[in-house]
């Protein structure tokens, strides 16, 4: 009799852990975004606010941006290729100045180690942390870890995205877009 009851509550666990996996899938995205989704906008508070007007704890939004291209950079202190990404993205901060945005979304890290790390390696862009996750989400940052790195059109459209540092920095072929993006917006 044992063995029937004990069998039994394996296979409703079994029925409830199904339900359970099936539910989650019901409500996660398919996938990481692809070149032309619109990306969800998400609730942002501002731990530096280098180059722009905001102030530290400011809320602010990803459509605060829009009408411009963004660099989105997804990076934690404790990373070392977060480090890496960190000039590269520093880079295309300088080089394009105000004609896009630059925003860094501290991941898994506290604001404190954020400022202390920021002040010993410089900061050209604005850094914040979600306080909805969907960035997160949206780009599956907690299954593919950092860094990451998007850019969205001035309509917060996925132009490109990559998971991982690269010693080469951002392709031309991203910039070179990131140019045509820029030269129609300016006709």
């Amino acid at each position: 009799m044992t063995s029937v009851t004990s069998a039994r509550t394996k296979a409703g666990r079994r029925v409830l852990f199904m339900a359970a996996l099936a539910a989650a899938a019901a409500c996660a995205p398919e996938g990481p975004p692809r070149p032309g989704d619109r990306i969800p906008d998400a609730a942002l508070e501002v731990i530096d606010p280098t180059a722009t007007t905001w102030s530290f704890g400011d809320h602010v939004s990803l459509s605060d941006l829009e009408g411009r291209p963004v660099l989105i950079d997804f990076w934690a202190s404790w990373c070392p290729p977060c480090r890496e990404q960190h000039g590269h993205v520093t880079a295309v901060a300088e080089r394009y100045g105000d004609r896009i945005a630059v925003l860094g979304v501290l991941v898994d890290d506290s604001p404190a180690n954020a400022l202390r790390w920021m002040e010993e390696q410089g900061a050209a862009y604005p850094t914040v942390r979600e306080l909805d996750g969907r960035l997160a989400e949206a780009f599956w940052i907690p299954a593919t870890g950092l860094p990451h790195l998007a850019l969205l059109d001035s309509e917060r459209r996925l132009v490109w995205h990559r998971l991982g540092a690269s010693a080469r920095g951002i392709p031309d072929e991203v910039l070179a877009r990131l140019d045509s993006i820029l030269e129609a917006s300016e006709r």
